[in-house]
């Protein structure tokens, strides 16, 4: 059969190369050819050709159904097929343009980026060589001021023309130092005129240092006011700031020394007014700073141009010196004369009970209305001092933009903004720190410091006395009233003690007081109301035991009894009331205080601090609470489960009878 031979013959073939392999594998398929011409392929190949010809008429009848339908499409899409075939052709035209287009673009691009490559070099070497020709510039020309200062500074000091030959100075001091770094020139008579000049001016400098500070000593010792103030503006432009401001300062303080003369005369002396004996030192004190305000206010414009905001800190310091020299003056007199720390001693036993009972009852217990009257004169005291601190911040430590941009336009273009924020803020922070050191570490405000916590503990046992003289001499309002005076007592003596803190500008005296107003609240307030709460309401079942009670007291029975009965409604009512008075007084003070701006920490704390009269109101609102439930008990509970025994015997199992009634 053909396909049998077709088949030996692809087999039959060799592999070149192997010819051991080639000659078994011819062997093996000679022996398989043999066999394979004995098997009948016939009725294979029968069914190949049938499915071959099943597969064909299915081909066709495919073929058939795609070109109706290609026939149906080209009859009714046509018109669309064209249209689509012309947008399509449409938009590869353009798509052709545009890659043209973009090519163009990115070869322009280069050409640019390689333009701007060799500009970006042209205009950095520019740059260079400016800042080049810039410094050759300001070097010759401070070269040529250099020969002008040399030039005019012996005339200007020998006809005393003292500001052109300040000027001169400044010129010569304020120079490049690459001015005088130059060693060698073609022409040597440059640097010989240099080092001429440079001696020169050096000579001048000196020359004109002693020739000022005589002159600023001569005019202070003679009071001439023009020429101090001529001079001292001069010792900044020749760099010797601090050595004016000290010589200055002189002058000042002599002016302050006799200021707190006089002053401390009129205070020995008994003041000017009668009336205000009472505050005879906080006076002083006021008007003492009201002088020295004065004096800073005349002349520290004179020095505010010519030195700077910084310099007028470090000038403030010289001054407090002498400040605080009168303040410990006049705070010894007061500690004499109004005995504070012997008050201080006795307050103390009082207060933290170290004395026994009896002696606490002596002659040797301060009394509380020469408390009260010390206590007024140091808030006093301390509201001068806040009032002369406030003034020294708003003079001398506000925002002084001017001093933190001394340096030079050029300079200023150089430096960054982050370089120049960094500056600012260190010298902020050193501003600050001294304001800090001047304000609360100088004599006025460490003593201050200490007699505000002498007032703290003044004011403390001056509310505690009060207090307990309320508690004792408390009575009943009128014949209906629901309450007794002891309401009206507490609040009067809280409310003023707080309000004085808080005059005296100072919040820690104002926190102190609202913490010690409250603890009285807490303790002995509290203490009083509960223990007429807790000796009961009198009713006929506890009448026999507090009959029994006021007959061993030696007491009428009936008396005792109403008198307890008394007592009892007013400790409820008063407990009620003082709640109330409590909430409107701490909403009075923050309506108060809000209208003041303060930093954010005192805020905070006196925020914190009226939260604890709050606290204080709401204790004595569930003690008033405690009396209703305990008045309830002994007046209404008994009285309720009598009228309702009888009620108990009654049966309320219905019958049918009861049903058929009721319906």
């Amino acid at each position: 059969m053909p396909e049998i031979l077709l088949h030996s013959k692809y087999l039959s073939g060799v592999p070149a190369g192997r010819k051991n392999g080639a000659r078994i594998a011819q062997k093996t398929e000679k022996s398989d050819e043999k066999e394979e011409k004995q098997f009948d392929f016939s009725r294979k190949i029968r069914e190949l050709r049938l499915e071959l010809e099943i597969k064909k008429r299915e081909e066709e009848r495919i073929e058939k159904d795609i070109a109706i339908i290609l026939e149906e499409n080209t009859i009714d899409g046509g018109e669309q097929n064209r249209s689509f075939g012309l947008a399509v052709t449409r938009l590869n035209n353009h798509m052709l343009v545009v890659e043209n287009s973009a090519k163009q673009l990115t070869s322009a691009l280069k050409n640019i980026s390689s333009l701007a490559d060799t500009i970006s070099g042209r205009v950095s070497a520019l740059d260079v060589a400016k800042t080049r020709v810039v410094g050759c510039l300001q070097l010759a020309g401070d070269m040529k001021d250099l020969g002008h200062c040399a030039e005019g500074i012996d005339d200007a000091i020998r006809s005393e023309d003292f500001e052109i030959a300040s000027q001169h100075i400044h010129r010569f001091v304020t120079l490049d130092e690459a001015v005088f770094q130059i060693r060698e020139f073609k022409q040597k008579d440059a640097t010989d005129s240099i080092r001429h000049s440079y001696e020169i001016l050096s000579s001048a400098k000196d020359r004109l240092s002693k020739i000022l500070k005589s002159r600023l000593t001569e005019a202070v010792q003679k009071g001439d006011i023009a020429e101090m103030q001529r001079f001292v503006k001069l010792f900044p432009l020749i760099h010797e700031s601090d050595e004016g401001l000290q010589r200055y300062s002189v002058f000042l303080n002599q002016k302050i020394d006799k200021l707190a003369d006089e002053n401390l005369a009129i205070m020995k002396a008994g003041g000017t007014d009668d009336n205000r004996r009472n505050v005879l030192y906080a006076d002083t004190l006021f008007m003492f700073f009201e002088g020295v305000a004065e004096i800073i206010e005349t002349n520290l414009p004179v020095l505010e141009h010519s030195y700077g905001m910084e310099k007028l800190l470090d000038f403030m310091f010289i001054l407090q010196a002498r400040i605080d020299e009168f303040f410990r003056r006049l705070l010894e007199e007061f500690d004499t004369r109004r005995r504070l720390s012997h008050l201080n001693r006795l307050v103390d036993d009082v207060i933290h009970k170290q004395k026994s009972a009896a002696s606490e009852h002596s002659e040797d217990v301060p009394d509380a209305l020469e408390i009260d009257a010390i206590a007024s004169e140091i808030c006093m005291m301390n509201s001068s001092v806040e009032m002369y601190w406030r003034f020294i911040s708003r003079r001398i430590g506000k925002n002084n933009k001017d001093t933190l941009g001394e340096k030079s336009g050029n300079d200023e273009e150089e430096e960054t903004e982050e370089a120049r924020l960094e500056r600012q803020r260190l010298r902020k922070e050193a501003k600050d720190q001294k304001m800090d050191q001047l304000l609360n570490r100088s004599r006025v405000g460490t003593k201050m410091q200490e007699l505000i916590g002498n007032y703290c503990r003044l004011e403390h046992f001056y509310m505690l006395k009060s207090v307990q003289k309320a508690i004792k001499s408390d009575a009943k309002e009128d014949v209906g009233g629901l309450t007794s005076s002891l309401i009206d007592d507490v609040v009067f003596i809280i409310r003023k003690s707080i309000r004085r803190a808080a005059g005296s500008g100072n919040v820690d005296s104002v926190c102190a007081t609202i913490n010690n107003a409250t603890a009285l609240l807490d303790t002995v307030i509290h203490s009083s109301l509960h223990h007429n709460i807790q000796s009961g309401y009198v009713t006929s079942a506890n009448f026999a035991s507090e009959a029994f009670t006021a007959y061993q007291q030696g007491k009428q029975v009936k008396e005792a009894a109403e008198s307890q009965k008394e007592q009892f409604l007013l400790a409820v009512n008063n407990s009620a009331k003082l709640s109330e008075l409590l909430i409107e007084l701490q909403k009075g003070l923050i309506s108060e205080w809000s209208g003041i701006k303060r930093p954010p920490v005192e805020k905070n704390k006196l925020e914190h601090s009226t939260t604890q009269i709050e606290e204080s109101a709401k204790k004595l609102s569930a003690l008033a609470k405690h009396g209703v439930e305990e008045l309830f008990k002994s007046a209404f509970k008994t009285k309720i489960r009598q009228g309702a025994d009888p009620y108990q015997n009654i049966d309320r199992q219905m019958t049918m009878q009861d049903v058929e009634y009721f319906e």
